[in-house]
């Protein structure tokens, strides 16, 4: 998987999250939803901006659940991204889209809406947007997470700057060097009859040293709660449970989405019993 797969995977994720009209329910999708621009992207990246307009939060919010918050301050140039000037102001604007782009619209002379490009054909391209509405206008405070679709050609001033996603490219290869070397051994043991406490105590090894690699540029998910992708919960408690899993000595997990991901894979194949 590239860099920009992982981030339009992690957007397509969010597609109709809607925003709140306090802050209840900030994880859930739909519940409690109003007009005043609560939203978990707001408590996740700047909580003092809560109920402001939350387009380019949205972008950030994407960029660290993808890459974590250092790599996501490289490839937005800045931390976090709240203001589509700002971003004009630190990029080269393209006039033409390019699949993981982020897209700057511009309104009145001003760069007022913002989202990621998708997939672009020709002139007609598509995009994930925060804070937005349905359908083939510009909305600049919509209260949605959408996924929309414009001809290039009918948005005069609109501009895509482009991350530097190959500096994350090549350390996510190596990380998923790692991943396929660890899957290639658990399976030749598998072959052997191998005692299944051999073989956790061979991944926790693997995984350990993965975790130590990843630690300077990943974001950690360090407990069992909405933060954490839904398909991955019921492995991570039954580890928890099994005391396979530990925390530190807060309590924080300090899992990474790709060490759940594996996990996840390991346990339906019946690894964790």
């Amino acid at each position: 998987m590239t860099a920009i797969d992982k981030l339009i995977q992690i957007a397509q994720k969010e597609v109709g999250y809607l925003e709140k009209k306090n802050g209840n329910n900030l994880y859930d999708k739909t519940a409690n939803a109003g007009q005043n621009n609560y939203t978990k992207y707001w408590a996740d990246i700047k909580p003092s901006y809560q109920g402001q307009p939350w387009c380019a939060c949205f972008v950030t919010w994407c960029f660290v659940q993808a890459f974590g918050k250092d790599a996501a301050a490289k490839l937005l140039k800045h931390f976090p991204y709240v203001y589509c000037p700002t971003m004009a102001s630190l990029f080269t604007l393209n006039a033409n889209p390019k699949r993981g782009d982020i897209v700057i619209f511009k309104h009145s002379g001003t760069f007022t809406h913002t989202g990621i490009v998708t997939g672009v054909n020709g002139d007609y391209f598509t995009t994930i947007e925060g804070n937005t509405s349905g359908g083939g206008m510009i909305i600049a405070n919509g209260g949605a997470v959408c996924s929309k679709a414009y001809y290039n050609s009918n948005l005069p001033g609109t501009k895509f700057c482009r991350p530097a996603y190959d500096e994350i490219n090549e350390s996510e290869g190596l990380t998923m060097t790692q991943y396929e070397e660890l899957k290639t051994a658990i399976a030749e043991l598998a072959k052997k009859n191998a005692a299944q406490d051999d073989i956790i105590n061979i991944v926790g090894k693997e995984i350990a040293g993965i975790k130590a690699e990843l630690s300077e540029r990943t974001g950690y998910y360090n407990h069992i709660d909405e933060n954490m992708d839904a398909s991955y919960r019921p492995t991570i408690q039954k580890l928890v449970g099994k005391k396979l899993l530990q925390g530190n000595e807060n309590g924080e997990l300090r899992l990474t989405t790709d060490m759940m991901r594996i996990l996840t894979i390991l346990d339906r194949t019946g690894v964790f019993g």
